[in-house]
């Protein structure tokens, strides 16, 4: 069994990584539409977060928590 600190630490990046992709989009599409809303933008990070476990899996940089 892996310890909670262990799992922290390999998880940080990943959520970090998926945090700043999230702006990351949010700011491309607030600088090329507008504004666009509180529940576009919710529903946009919402997506990113439900994707990039999956999109991390197929790259195979995954933690070894999102590959069991």
């Amino acid at each position: 069994m892996v310890s909670f600190f262990t799992r922290i630490v390999e998880l940080l990046p990943h959520y970090l990584t998926m945090i700043a992709v999230m702006f990351a989009i949010l700011f491309a599409i607030r600088e090329t539409y507008g504004d666009i809303g509180f529940w576009a933008s919710f529903a946009i990070a919402i997506l990113v977060a439900g994707a990039y476990p999956f999109v991390a899996r197929r790259l195979g940089v995954a933690p070894d928590a999102w590959t069991r």
